[in-house]
């Protein structure tokens, strides 16, 4: 990202009405090697970046390195700050800027910091144009990219992002340099290239349906400043529209928000970064699609989910917003969430139940996985609502009449499984997309009253917070 562009930025919301959710690609292009599948999932990323910008034409030091380190210090650096992002944020891949300075003045440093991070998971080697969207010197690109190969191209765990939101090309040109990307390095496998959609990462169409890449992961982004969406629905959507059909090969290389204003991300809310926050990480976590926060750490980063204090082997890093990593890790799939009824503070609680068609029930607070659900995207403005216990989902069951109870049921992807979700003030009502019901609470109090459904009303019957446990 880089925050001198927002205002070309602002002018990049045009929006294509398109979604569809696929479990796995296949396909081959040019001489490289085919991998079985690209389960996306897997890459669990933050990124690693210069705090004076990674967008400048000098050597790159990202935050904790400097032009005094050397290869042993810059490892010493990596091992505390990779390490950190492993234990403190759950990541297993660190997206790492590289440039034809970097490569060539600093290169038997940096790779002290790349060889320690590739000891702690993956690492995605990224190139990122000085200025103008393209690199500067052809000659020099290729020169950088030999080299980065001839070292790391054998390391299954390192992945290569030819170039970071090639904004310079058209769409044609830039399939014509990935082209010859992949022709060039011909013995790495697609799987591990991620080429960024045309325009600023944001257009997929182009380089997606290009079939001599059509092995290779695809690289998105997307940010609250480029647009202004205030619900959830609507972001789950808007990334849906930039992704089309290519969800099972997309990696969302970008993705970030404010994090040291003290946002709440667990409380649903109309603000656009809210918002944004909590309708990308739906959607991700629906398609199971790898992503990398902007930026894990970034020094005066007002978006960097980590702040750092010390340096060499006595850095520490700290968590800036607690719920913004909790959003983080639901994206990638490692949260759940409670619901709870703002009357009655009892939580939707599926009571062990595995038969279609049995009640939904409300509890006070427990550590039960029967309190637990997964808010999974459509593609749409709609969610599913499942179970984490007994893996049946919320379901309207058809019924139309005020009090009728709310049930479970197995996975049927009927609109009495799909649900809006409408803000209101802190608390959020959930919409019966086949009923037109709420999903509402009763004022029940005792432990294992029935939830149920009502027509729309003010009662705070129909509110609901959304906490993580």
């Amino acid at each position: 990202m880089h925050f001198l562009r927002k205002r070309s930025r602002l002018l990049l919301a045009f929006v294509l009405i398109v979604s569809s959710i696929c479990l796995s690609f296949s396909g081959s292009s040019g001489f490289h090697v085919q991998e079985a599948s690209a389960a996306t999932g897997s890459i669990k990323g933050v990124n690693w970046a210069d705090p004076e910008d990674n967008f400048k034409t000098g050597i790159l030091y990202v935050s904790g390195l400097s032009s005094s380190d050397t290869y042993s210090s810059a490892s010493v650096v990596a091992d505390r700050v990779v390490g950190q992002f492993v234990s403190l944020l759950g990541s297993n891949t660190v997206r790492m800027p590289i440039n034809e300075a970097t490569v060539s003045g600093y290169w038997s440093t940096y790779t002290g910091a790349i060889d320690m991070a590739l000891t702690k998971g993956n690492v995605i080697l990224c190139y990122w144009a000085a200025s103008g969207g393209t690199p500067a010197d052809m000659s020099a690109y290729w020169d950088m990219w030999d080299t980065v190969i001839s070292e790391y191209g054998s390391d299954s765990n390192c992945y290569f992002e030819p170039i970071n939101e090639p904004y310079g090309y058209t769409a044609a040109n830039l399939c014509t340099m990935y082209e010859t990307w992949l022709s060039t390095y011909s013995s790495i496998s697609d799987g591990r290239i991620i080429l960024d959609g045309s325009g600023y990462a944001e257009n997929l169409s182009a380089v997606g349906a290009d079939s001599a890449l059509s092995s290779c992961l695809l690289g998105v982004h997307d940010y609250a400043f480029w647009k202004t969406i205030t619900t959830e629905g609507g972001w789950q959507a808007d990334i849906a529209n930039i992704v089309g059909s290519y969800s099972s090969r997309v990696v969302m290389t970008e993705w970030g928000a404010s994090m040291t204003t003290g946002t709440n991300y667990n409380q649903t809310s109309s603000n656009n970064e809210v918002c944004y926050i909590r309708g990308i990480s739906n959607q991700l976590r629906a398609w199971g699609a790898g992503s990398c926060y902007w930026p894990g750490l970034r020094d005066g980063d007002t978006y960097s989910l980590a702040t750092k204090s010390g340096t060499g082997s006595n850095i520490t890093l700290s968590v800036t917003n607690t719920s913004g990593l909790d959003r983080l890790k639901y994206a990638w799939g490692d949260e759940n969430i409670k619901l709870v009824n703002a009357a009655t503070g009892m939580y939707l609680d599926g009571y062990g139940y595995t038969t279609n068609g049995s009640d939904c029930k409300q509890y006070s607070t427990s550590s039960s996985t029967n309190q637990q659900w997964v808010i999974e995207g459509t593609g749409s403005t709609y969610v599913r609502i499942k179970n984490v216990a007994t893996g049946l989902y919320l379901d309207g069951l058809g019924r139309t009449s005020n009090g009728s109870v709310a049930g479970q049921w197995s996975n049927t992807n009927s609109y009495n499984q799909q649900w809006t979700q409408v803000v209101s003030g802190s608390y959020v009502k959930f919409v019966n997309r086949s009923t037109g019901m709420y999903l509402d609470g009763f004022g029940y109090t005792t432990n294992g009253s029935i939830c149920g459904q009502w027509s729309s009303s003010s009662s705070s019957n129909q509110l609901w917070s959304v906490v993580v446990p």
